[in-house]
């Protein structure tokens, strides 16, 4: 492609972005932001570090036909559906029962005032606290208000890997 084209396609592309990162703002709502913020923060790590995961997926904090995709592409559809599977991996002897991590919400998006879509990195995760090297993970999460609350509508996982440069 001539650069000329490239150039002018690169600077349509950005005109609509910022467009669209305008359009966005005008649904931003700091209270909103932060219950996003305090939901995710709760299964992600709280619940999560406590072994308590399932009490994430309970109906004040979960859509019932939530979708959820692990870091190996499997998925389930149902917050119970995904508190029996997660359940005993937390209990004594389960894969995460000494598990623990922390979180970063990287971007946080409004697509409209009642539906938020949010990038949530997991890290230090540790395994009987030692660091592990390599299970870092990043999720795409989609939030949805209903009757004043937060929940969860779907949760997608995918473990870090080295990726070509300009990949996050």
């Amino acid at each position: 492609m001539p650069r000329p084209a490239l150039l002018t396609m690169l600077i349509a592309v950005l005109s609509v972005t910022t467009i669209a990162q305008n359009r966005r703002g005008v649904s931003w709502n700091e209270t909103d932001a932060a219950a996003i913020r305090a939901l995710l923060a709760d299964g992600f790590e709280t619940s999560w570090n406590n072994h308590q995961p399932a009490a994430s997926a309970t109906p004040d904090k979960c859509e019932s036909g939530a979708v959820f995709i692990n870091v190996t592409g499997g998925w389930l559809k149902g917050c119970e559906a995904w508190q029996r599977l997660i359940t005993p991996l937390h209990a004594p002897g389960g894969q995460f029962y000494d598990h623990t991590r922390r979180h970063a919400i990287e971007d946080l998006q409004f697509v409209r005032s009642d539906v938020a879509i949010a990038v949530v990195r997991t890290l230090d995760i540790r395994r009987a606290g030692v660091p592990t090297a390599g299970e870092e993970t990043r999720g795409l999460v989609v939030v949805s208000k209903r009757d004043g609350r937060w929940r969860l509508n779907a949760n997608q996982n995918g473990r870090i890997l080295e990726t070509p440069a300009g990949n996050r």
